[in-house]
């Protein structure tokens, strides 16, 4: 199973991980409000969110102002399905989350006539409405197709402008990330692994390395962080 990361260049706090229940670490967040061809909410639409690689599948109603959310989604493609009554079925097979996302998908359904069903292939556009974070979402194409030395998935955060190789001195035998982002010291990266801390809080540096193999995706969070 291909792992998830969330690295983050922390400016203060250092060595505190962060809250488990609060933080999105590999997860993506989906959320939206269903709404009719008019404008009018839809109260108690049947939303379904499922996977056809990993056969994962959530289910939620909307509520009184025809909001739906889903929390902690893994990364991947998903297929996007609503139902009401009196509307026919919407599904959007073309949508994509990525690690640490926070996407907004309005839907505007159609009243129920010759057309049971209507179907969508197409990426959904989804849009971050809620993010206060600057963030760089490294994917699996670029992981899988950009030439690297050593193999470590950790320097694929060099396509950033932020990001530049540490030249200090290494101190001790606990490695670093071997990387400064935003003119910070190698020991000021907080690396999270599957949403679990990966740093050694003892002298800041990465307790492990993770194959480039098993890496799917993720995401260096350079300001705004969230809680």
């Amino acid at each position: 199973m291909k792992r998830f990361f969330y690295i983050t260049a922390m400016v203060v706090f250092l060595g505190v991980p962060p809250a488990r229940a609060q933080s999105p670490s590999t997860g993506a967040q989906l959320s939206g409000t269903i709404m009719d061809s008019t404008g009018a909410i839809v109260r108690d639409a049947s939303v379904t969110l499922r996977s056809g690689t990993t056969g994962i599948e959530r289910s939620t109603t909307t509520d009184v102002y025809g909001q739906y959310r889903f929390l902690l989604v893994p990364a991947g493609q998903y297929s996007f399905s609503v139902e009401a009554p009196g509307f026919s079925k919407l599904t959007n097979t073309g949508v994509i989350l990525t690690v640490g996302q926070i996407a907004n998908l309005p839907i505007t359904l159609q009243v129920a006539g010759a057309t049971a069903e209507i179907s969508v292939t197409i990426d959904a556009g989804l849009v971050e409405t809620e993010r206060t974070s600057v963030a760089t979402t490294v994917d699996q194409k670029r992981i899988e197709n950009l030439p690297i030395n050593g193999r470590n998935y950790i320097n694929f955060t060099l396509t950033n402008s932020q990001v530049a190789r540490d030249t200090a001195p290494s101190i001790g035998a606990a490695p670093t990330s071997g990387l400064n982002v935003g003119g910070q010291r190698a020991r000021a990266n907080l690396v999270n692994v599957d949403g679990e801390d990966a740093v050694d809080n003892s002298v800041n540096g990465v307790r492990s390395t993770v194959s480039q193999e098993a890496v799917q995706e993720f995401q260096l969070i350079t300001n705004g962080y969230a809680p």
